[in-house]
């Protein structure tokens, strides 16, 4: 269940009905450059990881190792600005759902033993020319185990928030969404330590990124089968919810346009597994080359899939009014799912020499982070509003019933009254129980009543 606002939470939501937000120290622009950064950062990690095995000589190098730390650099600097945007677009948006201001000091806890690992294992490459892959199993526990954690929390909320509140549908969806994430995320643990124990305990730099291959019936396939399958159900049910969560806002983009970007989407990813199954990406001698193309094209998929999914929270976000609270949560979540699959793309149990991979890997429970704070916001927010109009259509209609026998032009300016006073009294009483403030300002209300009335009219000629 939820913790109830403070008095001074309560006062300040209702002072500001449209959910307007302080600024932050970190602006819509740097962020947006920062987060480009980060996005380039790991793709060239996560591919450079999965073609790992096709030019070994070529990371040994002094450029392939500067590489390395270069991305390391990255992810140390970016996952700590990050994490400090987030702490303050949590605390400004009153949102305290699941002890949220403890998971952000776990979560940064676990980022800076990410980034010691991460230094550690820097540090053995550059005085010992070798690394212990126990630092990768380490890396990937924490990691994932921020993503089980993190969107099992999200999950909890959000079907906590189904049921004692309106069971909105979208809700529900965003709640399965998040149960098939945790899934994969365990059976991608799984797998990914799994793959590491049949790598050496140390890796040299005469090493060589090995992907080794099981027996169909052995559990280690099968795994790797619920985690493909996992990975899939959870993409489909995200999209089906984002459609659901952005369909107030489509006619601000175009519904064709936004279509066209989330299906074509949908098909770039879910394509990569039967290609794997068909054996698209298994090298063989005569076939190196066409196989290294294969995993560079279609390797980017996740990748492509997050920008498009992210920018569709972007495109409506910035349709929004600038400062308000649902702005500012799709920020968070377009980010975080943005960074979520570009990094959960990223594999490093194939123990590249340097390890490739390792970088986006220890990003994966920060991005989750992001996605907790800002779709579980966003989800409420959204709900509320549809919560709303369902009042005003329901307000607007019974008032009009009783305010039929005055002139039309007084009933009007009555009925305005008291539709928007039920309102805002309802809109009061959803954000003193969520913490989590509305989108809809009173001109939406009002301009809502307005095309409410409208039909009214039409119905009554």
């Amino acid at each position: 269940m939820f913790r109830s606002p403070t008095p001074k939470a309560s006062k300040m939501a209702k002072a500001n009905l449209a959910g307007a937000l302080p600024p932050s120290i970190i602006g819509d622009k740097k962020l947006l450059i920062l987060v480009s950064i980060l996005v380039v950062t790991f793709m060239v990690d996560s591919q450079i990881g999965y073609i790992a095995d096709f030019i070994p000589e070529r990371l040994v190098t002094n450029e392939g190792i500067a590489l390395f730390i270069g991305i390391a650099v990255v992810f140390a600097i970016g996952g700590i600005l990050i994490l400090q945007y987030a702490k303050t677009k949590t605390k400004e948006s009153h949102a305290r759902a699941l002890h949220l201001h403890a998971t952000h000091i776990g979560v940064t806890i676990a980022q800076y033993v990410l980034i010691a690992i991460i230094a550690f294992v820097i540090a053995q490459i550059l005085l010992t020319t070798q690394y212990n892959t126990v630092t990768l199993a380490i890396a990937l526990s924490i990691s994932y185990g921020l993503w089980i954690i993190i969107l099992a929390l999200l999950s909890r909320a959000l079907f906590s928030w189904f049921r004692s509140s309106r069971r909105n549908v979208m809700v529900l969806i965003l709640a399965l969404s998040m149960v098939a994430y945790v899934a994969n995320g365990i059976t991608g643990l799984a797998n990914h330590l799994a793959i590491l124990q049949q790598q050496l305990e140390v890796v040299t730099s005469e090493a060589v990124a090995f992907f080794p291959e099981f027996d169909p019936e052995s559990l280690q396939s099968q795994i790797n089968t619920v985690y493909q399958v996992a990975a899939n159900i959870a993409y489909v049910l995200t999209w089906i919810g984002a459609v659901m969560l952005l369909r107030p806002y489509i006619h601000r983009i175009g519904k064709i346009k936004f279509y066209a970007i989330m299906g074509s989407t949908m098909v770039y990813y879910l394509i990569n597994f039967p290609l794997f199954v068909l054996g698209y990406f298994t090298p063989t001698e005569e076939t190196d080359q066409d196989v290294m193309n294969n995993i560079l094209i279609f390797g980017i998929a996740p990748v492509f899939s997050g920008i498009i999914f992210g920018a569709a929270f972007l495109s409506v976000a910035r349709t929004l009014q600038k400062g308000s609270a649902l702005r500012e949560y799709m920020i968070i979540a377009a980010y975080g799912l943005l960074l979520f699959y570009v990094a959960g793309s990223a594999a490093v149990s194939q123990a590249a020499y340097p390890p490739f991979g390792l970088a986006s890997v220890a990003f994966t429970g920060l991005s989750c982070y992001l996605i907790y704070t800002g779709l579980y916001s966003s989800a409420i927010s959204v709900s509320q509003d549809v919560g709303l109009r369902q009042s005003i259509r329901k307000s607007a209609i019974k008032e009009v019933k009783f305010l039929e026998s005055i002139g039309t032009a007084q009933m009007e300016q009555e009925l305005q009254k008291r539709v928007l006073t039920i309102a805002k009294k309802n809109s009061d009483i959803v954000t003193e129980e969520t913490g989590v403030q509305p989108s809809l300002s009173e001109d939406d209300m009002k301009q809502y009543l307005e095309e409410v009335l409208k039909e009214i009219k039409v119905m009554k000629a």
